[in-house]
């Protein structure tokens, strides 16, 4: 699209650009821009037209959704790829043309022509068909019905060779508009679709704007950082752990377009907004219901509830400093080489100052709401399938370098992290980024997304000298035990869990170490140091780790617990032990004592009760016996004498299972009695 070349571009970082084309139309009033296929959706939805003058836009056509073999076969006119001229020649058939046959002298009634290659001439008429023989094809008779003058205006039939035939004129308008429909369809490419904006008058100056899929740009950042220098005379340094980074960012962008970007002004977007695809260059047809004529009613009135917003509550993070900063210690030797006046330091600053003006940066930032765009100040030139890197970012901030441990995500060691905040003034974009340090590259690490005045992270190397061993415990322990409903003890227990690390800083220089550890819903902190920040997810520690040194660091947090416990499950030597540790006071030892005895009285009386039924049921059975064996014997003789020693031994046991009766029930008595005395002194409690 040369007339209408791409001025400007934005691209954003969720696969989308926006595009401003802006050309001269000339004698034109109307401009064809060719777009792939997937777009289409895209630029439906966005398009818009500004011409520069007083014209206005009429209308935008496009072509059709259909593949193209589809759109052909559809077409009036059906042309092959190895039989194109006789299809033409069938597909006119009725229809007026003329005929440019090579041949010698016609009658007078025929135009003669005289041509460089020879001489042919004309005949016009009806186009009647073909005449073809499979076996000689090279006698393929073509046939046209004229009329003679206007005296006689008899029909006649003529044929001719098609090998003769050097041209034909579709005289038939429409026959001549369908030819052209489907030479135009044959030239568009499968994968490509044509938008014509139409204007309603010429020389016009056209500016075109749409949104299309576009690769997302991405940045990758050059990092270099060098530690404070040491206060003059005193060879340490003041601060040990704070340092300066220089920040360079590069914004990398593709062309995928199918023309040449020249002196395109660019602009890159940070941040994301909502976007989607929404087909609109599919055709929809819509099923509809036949519907009678029927009465109207007047519609009822439509409501909508209101709808209600729900606030987040931000909590407010701690942030109190474990350890005064000013421990003047550095990193690594090789920090203190750098340090050292006339030493590295000075090499290294001397490089990221070349690093800084070698390269221009070529981008301003403008916050745009939620948004941050990037307006690359110099236009850029981008061939066809190629891509490009520009600077966008420049600056030096503020650092400090620190090793950070967290078990979830490196166990073992600490990652060696540079902590800046974001002074920029600009949004930095989630990307890649190389570390520098003292003129060496140090490592790697990924930017996340960092809004203006945002803390940000450069976790780049592992430090192996540092070994850290994290152990987890956790216990239960009884706060105090106070009296529940019904006959239960309500117990608060803190359920304790209790973090470890053992740190062997095996180095020969002192670190900083922050400690991360995941912050656990419910529990609090307790006789352990308060952290020097904490994020939604996290609480840290900074900690002075000294050289060759061995540390441990404990983190100890709780939470309340309850638990019920019912008091006649107790015994002596548990309420012993809740009166020893002073979780009940002696008054209430005697009255739970009392309530105890109370209870082993009528769990006594019940295994007395127990004991007596056994019995009784134990006679009951032996009366069983000697009635049985009553059954059989005579009233006379022997048998009589053993039947009156066996009735008398019945009713010795009957009185005997009597006495044992009347015990179980004097015993069940005294149970009811002491079950209501306990009944009566586990209300009292309460």
């Amino acid at each position: 699209m040369p007339n209408l070349p791409v001025k400007r571009m934005v691209l954003y970082k969720h696969g989308v650009g926006f595009f401003e084309r802006l050309g001269a139309l000339g004698p034109e009033s109307s401009v064809t821009l060719t777009f792939k296929k997937e777009e289409m959706n895209d630029i439906l939805k966005s398009l818009a037209a500004f011409p520069q003058g007083d014209g206005q836009v009429v209308n935008v056509s496009y072509e059709t959704p259909e593949e193209k073999q589809d759109a052909l076969s559809k077409a009036p006119l059906v042309l092959s790829d190895r039989q194109a001229w006789l299809d033409l020649v069938r597909s006119l058939r009725g229809c007026q043309v003329r005929l440019h046959i090579a041949g010698g002298e016609t009658d007078g009634a025929q135009e003669r022509i005289i041509s460089a290659s020879g001489s042919e001439f004309v005949v016009s008429g009806c186009m009647v068909g073909l005449n073809q023989i499979a076996e000689k094809p090279e006698q393929t008779l073509v046939a046209i019905m004229t009329t003679g003058s206007e005296a006689d205006s008899t029909p006649s039939l003529r044929t001719f060779l098609l090998s003769q035939v050097r041209g034909l004129d579709i005289l038939d308008a429409r026959s001549g508009d369908d030819l052209r429909y489907v030479l135009d369809l044959s030239q568009s490419r499968e994968e490509q679709r044509s938008v014509t904006i139409f204007l309603d008058r010429p020389n016009q100056d056209l500016l075109v704007s749409y949104v299309a899929p576009s690769p997302t740009w991405r940045v990758s950042y050059r990092l270099g950082y060098t530690p404070d220098a040491p206060a003059e005379g005193s060879g340490v340094a003041d601060n040990s752990d704070s340092g300066q980074l220089f920040i360079q960012g590069w914004g990398i962008v593709d062309n995928q377009l199918d023309e040449d970007l020249e002196d395109v002004s660019l602009t890159l977007i940070a941040g994301q907004p909502i976007s989607f695809i929404y087909d609109l260059y599919t055709p929809r047809f819509v099923d509809r219901p036949t519907v009678e004529d029927e009465a109207r009613t007047v519609a009822g009135p439509v409501s909508f509830e209101e709808g209600r917003l729900y606030s987040h509550i931000d909590v407010a993070s701690v942030s109190h400093s474990l350890l005064d900063r000013d421990s003047n210690f550095y990193e690594s030797d090789l920090d203190a080489e750098l340090a050292a006046p006339g030493m590295g330091s000075s090499r290294f600053k001397s490089a990221r100052r070349d690093l800084a003006q070698a390269t221009q940066v070529q981008a301003t930032g403008v916050a745009r709401g939620e948004l941050f765009q990037y307006d690359v100040g110099i236009p850029v030139t981008i061939k066809r399938g190629q891509s490009a890197m520009v600077p966008i970012l420049g600056a030096t901030l503020a650092s400090r370098k620190q090793h950070w441990f967290n078990a979830e995500k490196m166990p073992d060691h600490p990652v060696v992290t540079i902590v800046a905040t974001n002074t920029t003034g600009l949004t930095l974009e989630r990307g890649p980024a190389t570390v520098l340090e003292a003129e060496n590259y140090v490592g790697e690490a990924v930017l996340s997304f960092t809004p203006a005045e945002g803390e940000f992270f450069v976790p780049y190397a592992v430090d192996l000298g540092v070994q850290i061993l994290r152990e987890d415990e956790s216990r239960l322990e009884t706060a105090a035990i106070a009296l529940g409903k019904g006959d239960y003890l309500v117990h608060d227990q803190w359920e304790t869990r209790q973090t470890v690390y053992r740190i062997d800083n095996r180095n020969t220089y002192p670190i900083a170490l922050v400690i991360e550890q995941r912050i656990l819903s419910g529990y609090e902190l307790f006789e352990t140091v308060e952290p020097m920040e904490q994020t939604a997810e996290f609480q840290r520690w900074k900690l002075a780790i000294a050289p060759r040194q061995q540390s441990e660091f404990r983190v100890q947090q709780r939470r309340k617990i309850s638990r019920d416990e019912q008091i006649l499950n107790l015994d002596y030597q548990t309420l012993q032990a809740y009166l020893h540790n002073k979780f009940i006071n002696a008054s209430l030892f005697q009255e739970l004592r009392g309530i105890l005895d109370l209870h082993q009285q009528i769990a006594q009386t019940q295994r007395e009760i127990q004991k007596l039924a056994k019995k009784r049921d134990r006679l009951s059975d032996e009366q069983e016996g000697i009635a049985k064996k009553l059954q059989p014997l005579n009233n006379s003789g022997s048998e009589n004498d053993l039947r009156e020693k066996l009735a008398a031994k019945m009713s010795h046991l009957e009185d005997e299972r009597d006495r044992l009766q009347a015990s179980i029930i004097a015993q069940e008595q005294t149970q009811d009695s002491l079950k209501q005395q306990l009944q009566q002194l586990l209300q009292e409690l309460h």
